[in-house]
């Protein structure tokens, strides 16, 4: 339930509830707190481990302050410290009007769960206006007293509720937000984490386009400690060859409209990239982002997994809840399969993988799940089936029609005579082209990037040594020939483990359609 159900939740005759919340975000929770005490008529205290004891919720020169209350035997003796024990049992045999705020009361211990079931029972019959409220970033109850304490949330704002808010903002500071830019930036930050922000950075800089930047650069910090990334777009323009692929994200892309839920037609869960490591699925899935204009967040196993069980679900929360704040948006799982490894026997990994099934087959945020594996075999079946991804697409070695576009992206990239070329012009004769995708029939194209960034840096050294480096790079053919020859391609190297993962390719649709370019190569019979 959302927070503002709470003042509803009471006159349920619920006297014990818990809020989750963002640390940032508690001072405008106390403000809520305070309006639903006057409504009630009752005082509002707040108790967490820094205070020595209870401290009142007041309002002062239109703000909220917290004054030490004098509610325990000896708390305003600065000799004598409360904790948290002590104020729950003092409110338990001292039942007192008034909305009681307790933070930091997890992970809970047994008497503490005990106590809370103490507090149920006798809630129920006392009717007293003592209303016990459990505030945390996380709120991890033993499923016991689950039903007996109903959780509110006081969630991150979407991106609507975020642009809303910056708008309101720069129309205070007499500014305008250009583009949008501040409003992107500030997706995924709560409400009072973003004021803080932007109060603080705002006197560093002289323009709005200068504090999103800040913004953005302070929001990337803090998603890559908590095992989220947010991704760039990638160098080159598209992966070259995928051809369907490319054709299934266009109608993805078409579903963001919001005229087609008027169709009821849902957005669509994602989609699997699966086939040897190099062949392009890592890229594929950073211009997916691209070509759906939203941002492209990349999740890592490693930075989820937390000491126990209970935080890695805390982590893995953060980041599908931040990831729905920021829909429309990617989230994008490389190697998604390791973190499925051992999922039988590791109970972390195993609880970390059904909460995240649970949230594919739930979820109603247009969040595109973009995940790659090399071995679709060690996902569990549950993920495989329909509703919790739409499409997996086997990304194999290119075909020759294929290779010719992976090795001109490239090319361009570095060789300023492979760029605006018209459709099969190139420097190059047929013949040598022949003659190169042969060579390279079996690299990856990860592996042929690298060939042409090898030879690009040959060049520059030639023209640094002839004094002229900032001279425009030419790309030699025999160069590029020769290249090949100075390493053993991965098919080649890893032959059993590659042919492994290709022989499974027909349980998954193609990302290319048939070669028929010009240098696709006739099938040949074997008896005439």
């Amino acid at each position: 339930m959302d927070i503002s159900q709470w003042s509803s939740l009471i006159k349920s005759g619920s006297y014990l509830s818990a809020i989750e919340l963002h640390p940032f975000d508690k001072s405008y929770l106390l403000h809520q707190f305070y309006a639903w005490g006057q409504d009630l008529g009752v005082p509002v205290y707040l108790f967490n481990p820094g205070y020595a004891g209870w401290q009142q919720v007041q309002h002062q020169d239109d703000s909220i302050q917290l004054h030490p209350a004098v509610l325990m035997q000896n708390q305003d003796d600065e000799a004598s410290r409360c904790g948290m024990d002590e104020c729950m049992q003092w409110l338990m045999q001292n039942p007192t009007p008034g909305i009681f705020l307790l933070e930091g009361l997890m992970p809970l211990s047994e008497q503490r769960r005990y106590q809370l079931m103490n507090v149920f029972e006798q809630s129920r019959w006392t009717g007293m206006p003592c209303y016990w409220v459990i505030l945390d970033e996380a709120i991890d109850l033993p499923p016991g007293i689950q039903g007996m304490i109903p959780t509110l949330s006081l969630a991150l704002p979407n991106r609507v509720q975020t642009g809303e808010w910056v708008s309101q903002w720069c129309a205070n500071q007499g500014v305008q937000d250009v583009e949008g830019r501040l409003a992107r930036a500030a997706t995924g930050l709560s409400r009072g984490e973003l004021s803080w922000i932007l109060h603080r950075e705002w006197v560093f800089v002289d323009a709005v386009t200068d504090l999103a930047v800040r913004v953005l650069d302070y929001k990337t910090s803090k998603l890559k400690g908590r095992g989220l990334e947010l991704i760039n777009a990638p160098d080159v323009p598209d992966a070259g060859g995928m051809d369907l692929l490319e054709a299934r994200l266009e109608r993805i892309v078409a579903l963001l409209d919001p005229i087609a839920a008027q169709h009821k037609l849902s957005f669509p869960k994602g989609m699997i990239l699966w086939g040897p490591p190099g062949t392009g699925k890592s890229l594929s899935a950073k211009l997916c982002a691209g070509k759906m204009g939203v941002p492209l967040l990349a999740a890592d196993w490693n930075g989820l997994r937390g000491k126990d069980a209970t935080e890695s679900l805390q982590n893995l929360r953060w980041l599908l809840d931040t990831a729905e704040s920021m829909a429309p948006c990617v989230l994008y799982w490389d190697d998604f399969d390791k973190g499925f490894a051992g999922w039988d026997t590791d109970m972390v990994a195993k609880a970390s993988a059904q909460r995240l099934l649970t949230w594919m087959q739930e979820r109603v945020a247009p969040v595109f799940v973009m995940a790659t594996v090399n071995r679709l075999g060690m996902l569990p079946i549950e993920l495989t089936r329909p509703g919790r991804v739409d499409d997996i697409f086997f990304v194999d070695l290119p075909h020759d029609g294929a290779r010719y576009d992976v090795f001109n992206l490239h090319l361009a990239k570095y060789f300023p005579e492979f760029r605006n070329l018209e459709p099969d012009q190139s420097p190059w004769t047929e013949k040598q082209w022949r003659a190169l995708l042969t060579e390279y029939r079996l690299c990856t194209p990860a592996e042929i990037a690298n060939a042409v960034k090898r030879v690009a840096e040959e060049q520059f050294y030639q023209n640094a040594l002839a004094g002229h480096p900032e001279q425009g790079l030419v790309c030699p053919f025999n160069e590029m020939l020769q290249q090949r020859e100075r390493f053993t391609p991965a098919m080649v190297r890893e032959e059993g483990a590659m042919l492994e993962i290709r022989n499974n390719a027909t349980f998954a649709q193609p990302v290319s359609s048939l070669d028929t370019s010009r240098f696709a190569r006739a099938k040949l019979e074997l008896f005439g």
